[in-house]
């Protein structure tokens, strides 16, 4: 009785538990390989290192113990299926009841979602940092900007500039409004106003967010296609803020099309084991690369002739804000999806 409650103990535990003789054949592991692919017979008897497909090795630790030496390894290995899992391997040696040696026993901790954690932490941390170094040189430029501002309008005003001339303060004042369009874009990044919820359909936003973009839309000859799900769901939003998130999908969108070509602007609830809302704003334009999709939500990247590289930090700011995320397919070349996925619960 004792012996199958450890041994079930051992079976239902999340990692896999492991044991070698000491020629590194498999004398025993437990039932979460079958996890991995394998069944425990088909592997009793193969040695270890037959099972340790690496891919990539990373940091090795070791540490002297009364029995001898204990190990702890990081490494990516691949699975019988092919996919990839980042563990920790750790491992020690495995001693009979006089104290002798007969093999080494070990333990093979998947460590994929911690070290996915712990980069999203490292990158809201450095982000976190950025908004404050951005929030106090924004405020630094705010009030010169605005001097600068005024005192063109006075000088175009006094002056009545004509030709070349007046051209010349056009362009001043369009390149200070831009100017004042980022430093706002800055702030709000940094430090976003507290959110008012209430629960609306998300056709409203998606109407609002066409209707905004209609001018940009003409003006590129982009037709923006509303597909719309028959649904009463109403979900907890900031109506403004979500506008604001969704209009800067569609102009990115619009922007990043060809002339003549679609845009596709949709709203649908799923029903999965987790339901959940979603926009989602779809273009034909050139997609985003493996390499580009790495940086995207990062301030100030961007791969666009015009614009500051702020809307996708702040459409994930405001996607934050109400407990969402925000998700990007592309194929290059092909098709770019973006997803504002909202909680219906």
């Amino acid at each position: 009785m004792k012996g199958n409650f450890f041994e079930r103990l051992l079976d239902n535990a999340y990692d896999i538990i492991w044991a070698t003789d000491m020629e590194g054949k498999f004398i025993y592991i437990n039932d979460s390989i079958k996890g991995w692919g394998y069944e425990k017979d088909e592997l009793i008897g193969q040695p270890l290192l037959n099972f340790l497909n690496t891919k990539s090795m990373g940091k090795s630790y070791q540490e002297t113990s009364e029995t001898g030496v204990n190990k702890t390894m990081e490494m990516e290995i691949i699975d019988k299926r092919g996919a990839a899992h980042m563990v920790a391997v750790s491992s020690s040696p495995l001693t009979d009841d006089d104290g002798s040696v007969i093999g080494v026993m070990g333990i093979i901790h998947d460590i994929s979602e911690t070290q996915i954690l712990q980069k999203k932490l490292e990158s809201e941390e450095r982000l976190a940092s950025l908004g404050r170094l951005a929030t106090g040189i924004a405020h630094e430029i705010r009030n010169p900007l605005s001097s600068v501002k005024m005192n063109l309008v006075i000088l175009r005003n006094r002056l009545e500039p004509k030709g070349e001339d007046e051209e010349h303060f056009s362009i001043a004042q369009e390149e200070v409004a831009h100017l004042d369009t980022i430093v706002n874009e800055l702030i709000d990044y940094a430090k976003p106003t507290p959110i008012n919820l209430k629960r609306y359909s998300l056709v409203t936003p998606v109407d609002q967010a066409i209707y905004s973009a209609r001018v940009q839309s003409a003006q590129r000859n982009i037709k923006v296609k509303k597909s719309i799900e028959h649904n009463t769901t109403l979900v907890l939003i900031d109506k403004g803020k979500i506008h604001q998130a969704v209009l800067n999908l569609l102009l990115n969108a619009i922007q990043a099309s060809d002339p003549g070509s679609e845009v596709i602007i949709q709203s649908r609830v799923t029903n999965s084991r987790t339901p959940e809302a979603r926009i989602e704003v779809v273009d034909n334009g050139k997609g985003i690369t493996p390499e580009e999709k790495k940086f995207i939500f990062d301030p100030f990247f961007t791969t666009s002739k015009s614009g500051a590289g702020m809307g996708l930090s702040i459409v994930r700011s405001i996607m934050a804000q109400h407990n969402g995320s925000v998700q990007v397919e592309s194929d290059p070349g092909r098709e770019t999806r973006v997803s504002l996925v909202f909680p219906t619960g």
